[in-house]
């Protein structure tokens, strides 16, 4: 029989229960934060507040159908499972156009067929029987798009002439990014007698919302980043201002600033997207990494030639990073399917297809991408930064991977000093000299070094670091771990090797004719 808490009966009751009370790394839970624009006719939408999102549809329904942040949530939601997403929604800057662009099609068809239509890489399909006239075929592709909610523009039929117009949801310089393109598959064709033509561009959306008070909305000063979001992604593009306030936020250089102050210790990292084609695209992109090299933060993935909004490829990126990171914050995301990102033309000239370019890419901290039977794969995804006094060798902020695993080891570093171990401990020269009633609550360096020694082995069977044993061997070195001035506390140093990334597997196959 046992005594139970309903017992009445005078007893003594002692029982043994094997434990392990070692220290236990946690994993930062990941979640993602969309940032961008969305409907104006939602009214009850509070900007710059923060609320969790369950589906595209949900976002959809929220914000708006086709909004920019509705258009991100569909890239996130394809590509992550069981990540916490979120959206902090800003208002569309003051003054902002829409983008709009204008299909010149011609008729009538002389059979029947299907217009394939892309917007932004959505397939928009459209019937033709044969005889439609001109003017009914605008009809239709104008019935057609009207009909996909999700799509991020409008259509128009212009009267007299029946070109259609297209028309963007979000007003800003998101709009003028939104591909138009039709026949994009093998063995897609016009209907015959049915001939298309983008005759304008999307273009003239100009606005784009300051970023900074969707940032601030995230907390300021010691509260900055409070609800600890992982993974950003936004809308905007490579605007400079954006991406300034976003490394100012997050904190640029190798210092304890920003997210990175040690009150915070909470920092994001971010993504935006490219799809230009060609040399000249690499070497901008080269320009504006160049240009951020303390940017610890932020980084560009690029997947030239695709009709993919650039924000959408960045959502989908961040989304597929901060699924594998979920339980392993150590994991490459070299070879990683971006799944639904159209690779584009083959004839196009990907620059990402030439080795020696995607090398000279990270090295400008660019992330490139690779197309592979058809697929679109992650390779590197890197940060901005890389400073000439930092030897590539030693660049830790370079890899995304590495921000996860940072990530972690501040969460934990922070969490396990602030358990009741360490609760109200006062500072004694030998914790075992106290007497057995107070010792509860007197912490010695030697106490410190034990549970520093305890994170660092917890850490190496995470796979966060390189290996204890560095680690242990700098605590045991003076200085540090210290009594900090006046008895107020401690101050540790705790030194750590980040895990290599096997993203270069070099082979050299030897052999010999020479059978003697």
């Amino acid at each position: 029989m046992a005594i139970t808490p309903t017992s009445l009966a005078a007893g003594v009751a002692s029982s043994v229960t094997n434990k392990s009370f070692e220290v236990v790394a946690e994993d930062v839970p990941r979640k993602i934060l969309i940032i961008g624009s969305f409907d104006p006719a939602k009214t009850s939408v509070t900007p710059d507040q923060p609320q969790q999102i369950f589906s595209a549809e949900d976002c959809g329904s929220i914000y708006g159908f086709g909004s920019m942040v509705h258009r991100l949530s569909l890239g996130v939601f394809d590509a992550q499972a069981g990540v916490e997403t979120f959206v902090q929604p800003q208002d569309e800057a003051g003054g902002a156009a829409a983008a709009a662009g204008e299909l010149t099609f011609t008729g009538p068809a002389t059979a029947n067929g299907t217009i394939y239509l892309y917007i932004a890489g959505d397939l928009v399909t459209v019937s033709v029987a044969s005889g439609d006239t001109l003017e009914e075929i605008a009809d239709a592709v104008v019935a057609a798009i009207l009909a996909d909610s999700n799509l991020p523009v409008t259509a128009a039929k212009v009267a007299v002439t029946f070109e259609v117009t297209i028309t963007a949801k979000t007003k800003g310089t998101y709009g003028n990014e939104i591909s138009l393109a039709v026949n994009l598959k093998t063995g897609e064709e016009l209907p015959a007698g049915v001939t298309f033509a983008v005759s304008t561009a999307m273009a003239a959306g100009t606005g784009t919302p300051d970023i900074t008070t969707a940032l601030d909305g995230l907390g300021t000063g010691d509260g900055a980043n409070e609800d600890f979001y992982t993974d950003v992604v936004h809308g905007y593009l490579q605007d400079t201002t954006t991406l300034d306030a976003i490394s100012t936020y997050v904190g640029p250089g190798n210092t304890a600033i920003g997210l990175y102050s040690n009150t915070v210790g909470r920092p994001f990292r971010c993504l935006t997207g490219d799809n230009a084609a060609g040399s000249a695209a690499l070497v901008a992109l080269k320009a504006i990494g160049d240009a951020r090299t303390t940017d610890r933060s932020q980084g560009i993935v690029a997947v030239p030639d695709s009709p993919d909004h650039p924000s959408e490829i960045a959502a989908r990126s961040i989304a597929e990073c901060a699924k594998l990171n979920i339980s392993i914050a150590a994991q490459s995301y070299a070879r990683t399917p971006l799944t639904g990102v159209f690779p584009g033309d083959k004839g196009a000239d990907r620059w990402t297809s030439e080795y020696d370019n995607r090398d000279s890419a990270v090295k400008s901290g660019i992330s490139p991408t690779k197309v592979v039977k058809g697929e679109v794969q992650l390779q590197n995804v890197v940060t901005f930064y890389h400073p000439a006094s930092i030897p590539q060798s030693s660049n830790g902020y370079r890899d995304f991977k590495n921000i996860a695993i940072l990530q972690n080891i501040l969460f934990n570093t922070r969490a396990v000093f602030s358990t009741d171990e360490w609760k109200g401990v006062f500072i004694v020269e030998d914790v075992a000299k106290v007497n057995a009633t107070n010792r509860i609550k007197a912490k010695d360096t030697t106490a410190v070094l034990g549970t520093c020694v305890a994170l660092a082995k917890a850490f190496e069977k995470k796979g966060w670091i390189y290996g204890s044993a560095f680690t242990i061997e700098e605590l045991g070195k003076t200085g540090s771990i210290e009594i900090r001035a006046g008895g107020t506390g401690f101050a540790i140093v705790f030194r750590f090797q980040l895990p290599g990334t096997g993203e270069i597997i070099e082979i050299s196959n030897e052999f010999d004719t020479n059978i003697g």
